[in-house]
């Protein structure tokens, strides 16, 4: 027979037992996951460390949100400028034939070839994502270029009068130059570019290209002087149109070193924000596991 004492003395080990696997259940999860069930109780109430990580945390979330931004940003960017590239080298080499074998026929399919091109970086100028025009500044609500036919009207109005070669390119000087045409009437966004995303303490993105940034113009002009070269309302001569179609031909040419330089420009900043965002995701792991020492001077 048991007495009272042996009974409370197989209670108090039974309790004991529970309370040990409790406690050892406890350890097994900690070690696994690299988190304590307490922190207030482990940091013995201390836990100016703990909220100085989550802030922090907060603050690595925000520089990856930018940081994402600015990837998906410059990426639609570089896919437009492929595009543009890609339109105006293709039209130089077909307007450079201009000279070789000139009749009205041959002429007017140069001349519509260099509106249908036009037409299409316009429509890549004017390109949206999620409501947000990429190219406005920060008008982002805002298309920046007009529809071709307002943009050929407008440059057919400044043309007016010309005769020679030295005239239209004057004429388009003037409307592609500082104050003219181009800035007043045409481009409908911002003078004012999008303002630098932080992706550190130290660090920002700057993603501010528009279309009325030079390489765009030196896209432009010759486009228009190839698609206006045979406008019946301006009735340039035979000799006029060709010289047109074969000097912008060469212009083109020559404007794919302002977009290859652009293009340049936009891959070093998305190399930039790769090694950015490894650099976050390495950090805020670091951060969820309470800053290992593997982690600490790592810099963000």
């Amino acid at each position: 027979m048991q007495t009272v004492g042996d009974m409370s003395r197989a209670l108090v080990l039974r309790t004991n037992q529970a309370s040990l696997r409790a406690e050892m259940d406890r350890l097994a999860v900690e070690v696994s996951t690299g988190f304590v069930r307490d922190s207030a109780a482990h940091l013995k109430g201390d836990t100016s460390a703990l909220l100085s990580i989550d802030r922090s945390l907060e603050k690595l979330e925000a520089y990856r949100v930018n940081a994402a931004s600015a990837t998906f940003l410059t990426g639609t960017m570089q896919a437009t400028l492929d595009e543009v590239q890609d339109r105006s080298e293709g039209l130089s080499q077909t307007l450079i034939s201009a000279e070789l074998t000139p009749n009205d026929a041959l002429l007017n399919t140069l001349s519509e070839d260099a509106a249908t091109a036009l037409n299409q970086v316009l429509n890549a100028l004017n390109r949206n994502v999620a409501g947000r025009f990429l190219f406005s500044g920060t008008a982002t609500d805002t298309a920046p270029m007009p529809a071709v036919d307002t943009l050929l009207a407008d440059v057919r109005a400044a043309l007016a009068g010309a005769t020679d070669m030295a005239s239209v390119d004057a004429a388009l000087d003037s409307f592609f130059g500082a104050g003219g045409g181009f800035e007043v009437t045409t481009y409908q966004g911002s003078d004012t570019g999008l303002a630098p995303l932080r992706l550190s303490e130290t660090e920002t993105a700057t993603v501010d290209i528009r279309a009325t940034d030079e390489a765009f113009r030196a896209v432009l002009k010759p486009m228009l002087k190839a698609a206006l070269s045979t406008d019946g309302l301006l009735a340039l001569d035979q000799t006029l149109q060709i010289e047109m179609l074969s000097s912008a031909g060469r212009e083109l040419l020559s404007a794919q070193a302002d977009v290859v330089e652009m293009r340049a420009g936009l891959g070093a900043l998305e190399a930039r924000l790769e090694e950015t965002t490894t650099r976050i995701s390495v950090r805020t792991r670091c951060d969820h596991h309470r800053a290992p020492r593997s982690c600490r001077g790592r810099p963000i």
